[in-house]
């Protein structure tokens, strides 16, 4: 699953997001589908804080990004 965050013996933490491993690696948390673009630009070496939140919390950040991405489909469709 996109966000999956597995933590190998290293203790260095692996975010998927379209691969797959095969290490049996435990996973210990997921990254809610509202940051997983924030994830995606993170490059080696980047220092990532990790905020847990409720199921409820992750859908209600959902509903927000969808409500603002369809403001700004009418905004950019009103310009035409």
């Amino acid at each position: 699953m996109p966000g999956n965050v597995q933590l190998p013996a290293d203790g260095q933490p692996i975010v998927l997001l379209v691969e797959q491993t095969t290490g049996g690696y435990t996973k210990i948390a997921t990254v809610i589908s509202t940051d997983l673009s924030k994830i995606a630009q993170a490059v080696p070496g980047n220092r990532v804080r990790f905020q847990r939140v409720t199921l409820g919390e992750a859908h209600g950040f959902y509903r927000e990004q969808a409500r603002l991405l369809k403001d700004i489909e009418t905004l950019l469709s009103s310009d035409r």
